[in-house]
């Protein structure tokens, strides 16, 4: 493990920092350090899935490596700017759910590869997700929730996408811990996934 991935593992925020810094100027690739810091948080989720960490450990790592994207983004468009994806991304958690960390994580991997968010929030009705596409024509809907009540939602965004005939001009994607904890077949999503690394990875395929 990298001196990136092991500050944030230690939520020390100055570490973290300077350890980009120093990266970033022996000539390290922002994009490898975006993925360094994305191992670090997947130990911190260890951490908190071993009952070692709790939420506010996992907030404060979230914090930090929003940090550390705040640096990285300026130098992944100078470095990739030609290159840059012009894909956009409706995110959201629905409806009577509040949970907005795993969503967060997402937002800032895309951002780092150059994919436009359009971040609806918590607590999105299904009217919201079905004018958010029509309005900003997004190639993927991702769906954030953590709640097992929250699946009849997500089923009911999709339904609410068929019936406004946009289905066909989306993918969608839906990730947080109860997707975890069911029969995906339950969900009428495109995929569905408890990792934000390969929900972000399938994105840029999908964008291409």
């Amino acid at each position: 493990m990298g001196k990136l991935a092991e500050a944030l593992l230690l939520l020390d925020k100055a570490a973290a920092l300077g350890a980009v810094e120093e990266a970033l100027a022996a000539g390290v690739d922002p994009l490898a350090l975006v993925d360094e810091a994305r191992q670090g948080l997947e130990g911190v989720g260890k951490k908190y899935d071993s009952g070692e960490f709790f939420l506010m450990e996992l907030m404060r790592a979230a914090q930090i490596f929003q940090s550390i994207a705040g640096v990285l983004n300026p130098r992944i468009v100078a470095a990739y700017g030609a290159v840059k994806t012009s894909g956009k991304v409706v995110l959201g958690t629905v409806a009577g759910d509040i949970h907005d960390l795993g969503k967060n994580i997402v937002k800032i991997l895309l951002e780092c590869r150059g994919i436009e968010v359009v971040d609806l929030g918590v607590d999105v009705p299904t009217a919201r997700f079905v004018e958010a596409v029509r309005q900003h024509q997004p190639q993927v809907v991702g769906m954030s929730a953590l709640l097992t009540a929250s699946v009849s939602e997500m089923n009911k965004n999709v339904e609410a996408f068929e019936a406004a005939g946009l289905r066909d001009k989306v993918k969608i994607i839906v990730g947080g811990g109860i997707v975890g904890e069911i029969d995906q077949s339950m969900l009428k999503a495109d995929y569905a996934t408890i990792d934000a690394n390969t929900g972000t990875k399938l994105i840029e395929q999908w964008i291409g």
